[in-house]
This record gives C-alpha cells, structure tokens and sequence, in this order.
C-alpha cells in the first residue's frame, strides 16, 4: 500500500442479533469471540486505524474490546438498521482529525474473512483499480468493500438496513469485485453459527 494513502477499518457490530442465544459479538470464537476475531484479523491488515460501531448491547460488549486498539464509536439509532450504523460510523470519521483517502467497510460475523483478503482489497484500492473494491459473492459486489473518500457523502446518508449494498448496485459499473477463495459467509442464526463453530471455531 502507497504510504501516502490513509484508510479505516469500519466494523459494523451494532445489530441486536435477535435470533442468537446470547449477543452474537460475544459469541466463543477461537481464542476470542465473533468480534474479537474480526479485529484481530483488522489489526493485522495494511489499515491505520479500525474503528467499531456498537449500538445494541454496547455497554456489554465496550468491555470486552477495550484491550485492542480500537476507537469505539456509539450508534444509539441501531433500530434504524445497518446503514444507519455505517453513516453514524462515516460521519464520525469525516469530523475525525485525521482525513482517510477510503473507508473499508467490514461486518462482525464474518469470521472466516482474514487479513489477507482485506489485504487484496487495499492493495487493488491502491493499484487505482476504481473508486469502490468490492468482494464479490454470485456474480455481485458485496462487503467487506472499500469506498473512496468520494463516496463519503453517499454513505452519511444511509439510514436503513440495505446497508453498502445500494450503493454496491446502483453503482456497480464503478465497482471493482474481487475474486477471492476466502469464504464470506455470515453468521445470522444460531444454527449457522453452531455449524461453522464446530468446523471452523474451536480453539
């Protein structure tokens, strides 16, 4: 990655994950939980800083990532759904100090994504392959995706549960999609969770 270029991690783990027994974030994963693994494979990625949106049970999960460095960012609209939760995080960043060339847009429960795929994704950002580097899942774009700072405004302006993904289509000819072997399946339900657990999950 160019040194000259600033990008933040943005994880999204405010969601209530109704249909979890307990809080999805705080789920056993490994050494660590749902949440925990996703920022451990952030810090090891090329980005600057990682910052995570909380939202449902914040004051339970805060505590258990205070010992990463992250920079917690509170999104008491939750309800409001996932693209709510990512303008709460954007706007947070544009009044940040700091100015970020690109935001790289990451889910929580998705706990087969490594470092390295976030890797290729900043790596294709930085060869100046197009404004928007999208994973792809079935022939569409989808998260983790890295938006240019030229799509910050579009992204404050979410406020439903489509989260990226609008963006994602109605911009797709802007959109580079990576062909990666990484498995982005997410983790919705306790069943799912308790398959990939046993597969993948145990320390």
């Amino acid at each position: 990655m160019s040194e000259s270029l600033k990008i933040a991690i943005l994880i999204l783990a405010a969601g209530e994950s109704k249909r979890m027994k307990g809080i999805k974030q705080l789920l056993p994963w490994k050494n660590t939980t749902l949440l925990g693994n996703t920022i451990e494979q952030a810090i090891q990625s090329k980005v600057n800083d990682i910052f995570v949106v909380l939202g449902a049970n914040a004051n339970q999960i805060a505590p258990a990532i205070t010992h990463y460095k992250v920079q917690i960012i509170e999104n008491k609209n939750w309800k409001n759904g996932l693209g709510n939760s990512i303008a709460r995080g954007v706007n947070f960043l544009n009044k940040n100090q700091q100015k970020y060339d690109a935001i790289l847009i990451i889910l929580a429960d998705q706990p087969l994504i490594n470092a390295s795929h976030y890797n290729l994704l900043i790596d294709k950002y930085s060869q100046k392959k197009a404004k928007i580097i999208a994973s792809e899942t079935n022939n569409s774009p989808c998260v983790p995706a890295i938006f240019d700072a030229v799509y910050f405004e579009k992204l404050v302006q979410l406020n439903h549960d489509k989260g990226a993904k609008e963006i994602l289509i109605a911009d797709q000819k802007e959109v580079y999609m990576l062909h990666s072997n990484v498995n982005l399946l997410d983790v919705d339900t306790q069943s799912a969770y308790e398959k990939i657990y046993d597969s993948f999950g145990k320390g």
